[in-house]
């Protein structure tokens, strides 16, 4: 009698819950800041949507403790002297959940599956410089086979580059890019994203699935490196609101919290032996409709909404938190990069508020006919004062934001559909690389560019930046392109990241820089 990959699953599922209900001495209980838009990593851009992802999926290359690229299912690589070809060779002891060995064919299943149209991946550019990716995308080429991956056997997979790419290790631990257990999803279909059907290679397993309350994972025994992995349950607890945040972690609910500004100098006077404080790779902004509307059409607009945003003010009496204000997208966190500002860094407001009304007046606009802008967030109040006090400094110059709130899903519907004007959110950086904070802005990045931002010019830079063979020239390329993006005032960045959080002092190897730490290298120290 043959055992399909879906019941297997559930096997492994059930065998690891009656396990762990006999032992669940190492249990950690961390936040999620929303509910799950998808698992599947292959159509989700949600930072803590693929951070569970990142738990149950292990790629050819991962993520250290400090968030540096090191070896995953792939033990090792070799790159031909051209830097085209690159050739993976695959660990033999990664293993699916259920037990089956990983190969060369998942990997090749995973990239052609990405890459097919019928997806509709979220973002399937990590494989840009595979050879025909482009025709593949476009529906040009229908065979994906013609996709420049091959599994010349069952432990080795070879990627045919059409230009060098210097940052593929990067790259390559992005979730989009793990394998995928073919059986599992052709038999459950939209549905081998839940407990029981998912079949993963990563530290842990899907346990259950509760909607709108959390997510539950068990240590998977057949991943490669469990030895190493001490934790028995891993709890995601959906806290959208960070206030509830602080009450669940005082009562012992969670094991970790962001603090917002209203609770920070609370955590300073009262818990200040489990506060932690470090910049972290992050960029909080405003992103404009750069497809439709208004801001789309004149750069003038664009460039004054910027100029009246007092950003010292935002960090220094509006949210507080220790963060630097941002006049570019690469945060100072990321490492050999010289960050870009943009042109009126420095002028004081006074200058800046006199340019912005000059701007506005020579587009149509003013106090007395001003220019009303749809402004989307996501629900949280800590997002509401900023946008308030963003919307209190942008109206004497002749803009009316009007504020729309939203849970994460709908905004993020909103957002891919273009229906408004100005959106507000954070955008996260994976790894230490100042690449990862630039690729949202080429023209090919989908949904993953939350503008809608197209500008030859910047995808020649970033093109010629990626594709360079030595980091210098990447680098000064990649600055370049900063600098371009920043002048057409596409964004208005507000303020770059800061981490201040309260960490039960059980919870070992925690890493305040790195936003969100996989649970694989966390333990309860035991009492």
């Amino acid at each position: 009698m043959r055992i399909s990959p879906r019941l297997v699953a559930g096997l492994v599922a059930a065998l690891l819950a009656s396990t762990n209900l006999a032992h669940a001495e190492q249990v950690l209980q961390r936040f999620d800041s929303a509910e799950p838009d998808s698992i599947d990593p292959q159509k989700t851009n949600a930072a803590d949507s693929l951070a569970i992802d990142r738990e149950m999926l292990i790629g050819l290359v991962t993520l250290d403790p400090h968030g540096k690229p090191v070896p995953g299912a792939a033990e090792s690589w070799d790159i031909s002297p051209d830097g085209k070809t690159w050739t993976f060779h695959l660990r033999h002891d990664d293993k699916w959940s259920t037990g089956e060995p990983v190969t060369s064919a998942d990997f090749l299943y995973s990239f052609r599956r990405l890459v097919d149209p019928k997806t509709a991946a979220a973002d399937p550019s990590d494989l840009k410089q595979v050879v025909n990716y482009d025709a593949i995308v476009s529906g040009e080429e229908k065979d994906l086979s013609k996709l420049g991956v091959d599994a010349p056997d069952p432990y080795t997979l070879v990627l045919h580059l059409t230009e060098p790419r210097i940052a593929l290790p990067f790259i390559l631990t992005d979730m989009a890019l793990a394998p995928l257990h073919k059986a599992s999803i052709e038999q459950s279909g939209d549905q081998w994203t839940q407990p029981g059907h998912f079949v993963g290679n990563g530290p842990f397993v899907m346990k259950s699935w509760t909607p709108q309350s959390d997510i539950v994972l068990a240590k998977s025994p057949n991943f490669f490196d469990a030895k190493d992995v001490k934790l028995d349950e891993v709890h995601w607890l959906v806290t959208e609101n960070l206030d509830a945040g602080l009450t669940r972690y005082r009562a012992g609910e969670l094991d970790f919290v962001l603090l917002t500004r209203v609770h920070l100098p609370w955590a300073r006077e009262n818990m200040a032996d489990q506060l932690r404080s470090a910049p972290i790779n992050a960029t909080t902004l405003l992103f404009f409709n750069m497809v439709k509307g208004p801001l789309s059409q004149d750069v003038r607009l664009r460039e004054a909404l910027n100029l009246a945003i007092d950003r010292e003010t935002l960090v220094t009496k509006i949210d507080p938190r220790g963060e630097p204000p941002a006049y570019g997208m690469v945060p100072p966190a990321v490492s050999d990069y010289t960050a870009q500002s943009m042109p009126f860094k420095g002028t004081p407001m006074a200058d800046r508020v006199k340019q912005a009304k000059a701007l506005m007046t020579a587009a149509g606009y003013g106090p007395d006919h001003p220019l009303s802008l749809t402004t989307i967030y996501t629900t949280d109040e800590n997002s509401r004062q900023i946008l308030l006090a963003i919307s209190a400094m942008v109206k004497p110059v002749g803009f009316d934001l009007k504020l729309e709130n939203s849970e994460w899903q709908v905004f993020v519907s909103t957002m891919n559909q273009r229906n408004y004007d100005v959106g507000f959110f954070a955008l996260i950086g994976t790894y230490d690389d100042y690449e990862n904070a630039l690729d949202n802005w080429r023209s090919d990045a989908g949904f993953g560019n939350p503008a809608g931002y197209a500008n030859p010019k910047f995808d020649d830079l970033f093109h010629r930046g990626g594709t360079a063979k030595d980091m210098a020239t990447r680098r000064e390329l990649m600055q370049q392109a900063e600098k371009l993006m920043l002048d057409d005032y596409p964004i208005a960045p507000l303020e770059f990241g800061q981490r201040n959080i309260l960490i039960n002092p059980k919870v070992q190897g925690y890493v305040t820089e790195v936003d969100s730490n996989q649970s694989r290298y966390l333990s309860i120290k035991q009492q």
